[in-house]
């Protein structure tokens, strides 16, 4: 008896180390997210987020090249572009980063030749920024949230600007380029670098009305991540990434998200929001996407399964799992619906050049499918390229970086060489009053 017990307990202890090799086998050669700072639920990583204590740390020639290395290093093994190696022009890249530095490299020059070597890539979602705290200039955010835009920093235009620095920023369209560019204004880091390293920036801003305001700030004038929440009146933690209005008398509901979001949270108001819509008898949906940078495409199919259509056109692609592509064909895909609620309605998205990454996903899928249409301006990625990102640092600076996993085909491949073009171009700004001036003249009783 103790012997038959004995070769049980055997036979059920090879059996839990064979499951625990095999779990740790599978994710250190073939996972992603291996040495990722976030790893989704499931996936094994034994690295966690760091933070630099100063951007004014100074770096040996050898951290710098390792840093550079390491990269060079994740995108070999994650990107599916390099799965038979890096291109020639990364190497190339490399080693003309590598030649630059110095025997002592600053912060800035390491974030500029990461930032330069991830831009070689040709790859939007391929990018790196420091992990040293950031000080906020909460006057460009309040002026910019009350419609002024930057014209000038200290006498040279953002076009200017841009020309000098866009080797700095991984985009596919110039336009995402800039946007990236704008966002270095708001910090004092961000003005450092894309080279502008003084004692005091004059901003010249332009109201709505078309006149110049010329301001002189200096560091005094940017504050921490939580003094300038204080500034700005906002909580730094409970910015609402999704809203909702659902307006009776104009036959409208706008349903806005800042973020592609998909957890118990998220469906219980996208539930909410439908629930409301089709109770309300409303034949029209916005979705407001121009400030959505991207998240996970499951928000995407949470919504087409309140859409009364059977089924829709998935993307093709390619998955990168170490040293092999799996690959997946575009098909229909059956849609699983909630049956006591099917919109039936127009749909309409507005996107921007801030519309990025799964947010594309998002339109895409609506356009190509027929689904409904687009309104504002291209998006700020291509439809056919790269996405699924996973995030690193490097061993000695901490630089936070991220590198594509896969590879998305457009679905309307007559299109793929194409941006998201929406099918009513206007402004940004102007996308909702468009869409609902159409409405509007939709319902109206025709002459």
């Amino acid at each position: 008896m103790k012997k038959r017990r004995g070769k049980f307990l055997f036979v059920i202890a090879v059996v839990i180390t064979t499951a625990i090799v095999t779990y740790i086998v599978l994710n250190v050669v073939f996972s992603p997210y291996w040495n990722s700072v976030y790893p989704p639920s499931g996936y094994l990583s034994l690295i966690s987020m760091s933070t630099a204590e100063s951007a004014d740390i100074i770096y040996t020639k050898k951290e710098a090249t390792e840093d550079l290395d390491y990269i060079v290093k994740c995108l070999e093994r994650v990107h599916p572009l390099y799965n038979h190696g890096i291109s020639s022009d990364v190497k190339e890249c490399l080693e003309n980063e590598k030649n630059s530095f110095g025997e002592r490299v600053t912060s800035y020059e390491l974030w500029h030749s990461a930032a330069r070597l991830l831009n070689s890539t040709g790859d939007s979602q391929n990018m790196t920024a420091p992990s040293f705290p950031r000080n906020y200039l909460t006057d460009y955010l309040k002026k910019t949230h009350s419609g002024y835009v930057l014209e000038k920093i200290n006498g040279m235009t953002v076009d200017e600007i841009f020309q000098q620095n866009n080797d700095l920023f991984s985009y596919e369209l110039e336009a995402w380029g800039k946007y990236a560019l704008e966002n270095c204004f708001q910090t004092l880091e961000g003005l450092k670098f894309i080279g502008f390293d003084s004692d005091s920036f004059e901003y010249t801003y332009i109201n709505e009305k078309g006149i110049e305001e010329a301001v002189v700030y200096s560091g005094d004038d940017f504050h921490d991540y939580e003094t300038s929440a204080e500034i700005l009146g906002r909580e730094t933690d409970d910015t609402p990434l999704y809203s909702s209005n659902v307006i009776k008398d104009k036959n409208v509901a706008v349903l806005t998200l800042d973020s592609c979001v998909y957890d118990e949270d998220s469906r219980t108001f996208l539930y909410d929001f439908i629930e409301e819509t089709t109770n309300s008898n409303i034949s029209n949906i916005v979705v407001d996407l121009r400030n959505n940078s991207g998240g996970t495409s499951q928000i995407a199919d949470e919504f087409l399964s309140y859409l009364n259509h059977d089924s829709f056109r998935t993307p093709g692609g390619e998955w990168r799992l170490g040293p092999y592509i799996m690959r997946w064909d575009s098909s229909d895909e059956q849609i699983s619906h909630y049956d006591e609620m099917r919109f039936d309605g127009d749909v309409y998205i507005l996107t921007s050049v801030k519309t990025f990454s799964s947010a594309t996903l998002f339109a895409e899928i609506i356009q190509d499918n027929g689904f409904g249409k687009i309104a504002g301006e291209p998006c700020g990625n291509m439809p056919d390229g790269y996405g699924d990102i996973v995030v690193f640092q490097t061993p000695n600076a901490v630089l936070s970086f991220q590198i594509s996993s896969k590879h998305y085909e457009r679905i309307d491949t007559s299109k793929s060489d194409l941006p998201l073009i929406p099918d009513i171009e206007c402004n940004a700004d102007d996308a909702l009053d468009e869409v609902m001036s159409i409405i509007e003249q939709k319902q109206s009783p025709q002459e």
